[in-house]
């Protein structure tokens, strides 16, 4: 069961990116009663974000992270926060891209003053499942699944095993339960968890790059 790589593929997406990388990755919480103005039900709303910035090829990550943890609305107070540490150019990496422009889209829509700066970091969103999706990396550890959670230990070897918080419906329900239900303080794993995320696209990145340069 050999792992199946296609050079060409890879090459293709790494010259997609412009130096320098933001690695973003968000979490969410949604209630079935709109807790805020201009919400549906279910509305997805962001209260974290992890952000890796890798300045040129080779350099060490510097690693930056939100986490609202009072009892009001958490978007503005994130949209400022990101606001801070996106800079004006380079490629924005998120996994799965969908989720990330969605949310992006609708704080845009609720905070007109911010649309400009939403439009202008929609337009360089680079979605790094594409190289998975499209088999230029497949490795059979993989088990047909090419979510982050099962590319990572495959192309790397890390894994998210023995986080206390593990995957983001849990994230969601333990920061629901902190901020307002007065649960326990998850802080410190809601961080550890969310830079997990954002670290591992880095580390699959550094993986693809080696790859096309062996």
């Amino acid at each position: 069961k050999k792992v199946y790589v296609d050079k060409e593929g890879i090459k293709q997406f790494l010259a997609t990116l412009k130096y320098p990388l933001y690695y973003l990755d968000f979490e969410t919480f949604s209630t079935a009663i709109p807790m805020f103005d201009g919400l549906k039900a279910y509305s997805q709303i962001p209260f974290q974000f992890s952000l890796h910035i890798v300045k040129k090829e080779g350099s060490k990550p510097e690693h930056h992270a939100f986490l609202y943890d009072e009892n009001g609305d958490p978007r503005e107070e994130f949209v400022i926060a990101l606001k801070k540490v996106i800079g004006e150019k380079g490629t924005v990496l998120v996994y799965n891209q969908s989720f990330e422009i969605g949310r992006l889209k609708e704080l845009a829509e609720y905070f007109p003053e911010h649309k400009e700066w939403i439009d202008n970091v929609l337009k360089r969103i680079v979605d790094l499942l594409v190289p998975f999706r499209e088999f230029s990396y497949y490795n059979p550890k993989q088990q047909g699944s090419a979510s982050i959670k099962d590319v990572l230990p495959a192309i790397t070897g890390k894994s998210y095993k023995g986080m206390v918080i593990g995957d983001g419906g849990t994230a969601s329900v333990e920061f629901y339960n902190m901020c307002y239900n007065n649960g326990k303080d998850v802080r410190e794993s809601l961080l550890k968890y969310c830079e997990l995320d954002t670290l591992s696209e880095v580390m699959i990145v550094n993986e693809l790059q080696k790859i096309v340069s062996e």
